[in-house]
């Protein structure tokens, strides 16, 4: 009879490949460098105080002395910078690998996005007190998407999450002596007739991509077209929401899967427009298995290193595994047909 341990799963310990480890770690220095030439650019232009927080109105209401500010976002940088590069070398602890490179990250570059938001706008003022951050606070939106990019490009998440979720499939299948159904995908029976299907994502992202075209409309409504460059910042980000956010999150809400003329195609059945188009000589394999959302990037339309997926919720769908070693996952209902149909045609060629 065997055993079984009380602390559940045994996740292996192998150490897992970091993808894009140069870039991470310029990534990772980078804000500590703007932090520095920043400070040595500005110079004697900066005065002794610096603003630092604007709560209504375009001028400043916070400030803090300009040494004070730059030792501290100098030092946020450089631990961020330290505590990311320590969790790239942690590659036999996944978890803390990711922890360390995620908060690290967000920290060194928060540092940064200070500096620049509000050091170069007091410099350019000369007067603290009459500084204006106006445009300059795009450059921390820059900034904070910039910080979720290590982790976006470590690859590592994905990866192990395939693991475990592997090792947790082969415990079952010790124990029970069943094949899971994943795995019994790959043999379902041929099909010679095209695949199409569509499938219709979760509430929440229908009411994100409404909720999305209501503010771009209502900022747009707001905006007044004769108060100069400030406020078209605000007419080209409510027309950007309108125009390409909205489509992009509601193309999601409802997609199509198709499996002809040799190609497995993906496509928004709201708008059109395609999402990806696989042909069928560049797939190694593939298999109808369930998607968990979070072992291919999340949820919608995400694009990761070493693959892709659209995801609309934790469900069945189909799991590609392409000859350039990249992966593609979508959910749709009827994946074990689509598979079948994908088999068909792959052993035709």
């Amino acid at each position: 009879m065997g055993t079984h341990s009380a602390k559940g799963p045994i996740i292996s310990t192998e150490h897992i490949e970091v993808k894009n480890r140069q870039l991470i770690v310029v990534l990772m220095l980078l804000p500590i460098a703007i932090v520095v030439l920043t400070r040595m650019v500005l110079g004697d232009s900066l005065p002794a105080i610096t603003a630092t927080h604007w709560s209504e109105g375009k001028y400043p209401d916070g400030f803090t002395a300009t040494n004070v500010f730059f030792a501290a976002n100098g030092t946020m940088a450089i631990a961020g910078g330290a505590a990311g590069l320590i969790g790239l070398a942690l590659r036999s602890k996944p978890l803390l690998l990711l922890i360390l490179l995620f908060a690290g990250s967000l920290t060194a570059w928060m540092a940064a996005s200070l500096v620049i938001t509000c050091a170069v706008p007091t410099a350019i003022a000369g007067d603290p007190t009459l500084a204006e951050n106006g445009p300059w606070i795009f450059a921390s939106v820059v900034m904070t998407l910039i910080s979720i990019a290590p982790l976006w490009l470590c690859g590592v998440f994905q990866e192990y999450s395939r693991r475990s979720r592997d090792k947790r499939r082969e415990r079952i299948e010790q124990a029970t002596g069943r094949r899971q159904p994943a795995q019994q995908a790959a043999t379902a029976p041929a099909s010679t007739q095209d695949f199409e299907q569509t499938a219709t994502g979760p509430w929440w992202i229908w009411l994100l991509g409404f909720f999305a075209l209501g503010m771009g409309i209502f900022s747009l409504s707001m905006a007044d077209f004769n108060l100069g460059a400030e406020n078209w910042v605000t007419v080209i980000s409510s027309l950007a929401i309108i125009l390409v956010v909205t489509p992009l999150v509601l193309g999601l809400a409802k997609i199509r899967v198709t499996v002809k003329d040799d190609k497995l195609r993906v496509s928004s059945a709201i708008f059109g427009f395609s999402l990806r188009t696989i042909k069928v000589e560049d797939i190694e394999s593939v298999s109808s298995e369930e998607i968990l959302p979070m072992e291919w990037g999340g949820w919608g339309w995400r694009i990761f290193p070493g693959g892709s997926a659209v995801v609309l919720k934790r469900s069945q769908g189909l799991a590609v595994e392409l000859k350039d070693k990249k992966r593609f996952a979508v959910t749709i209902g009827d994946s074990q047909q689509a598979a079948a149909r994908l088999h068909t045609l792959m052993k035709q060629r």
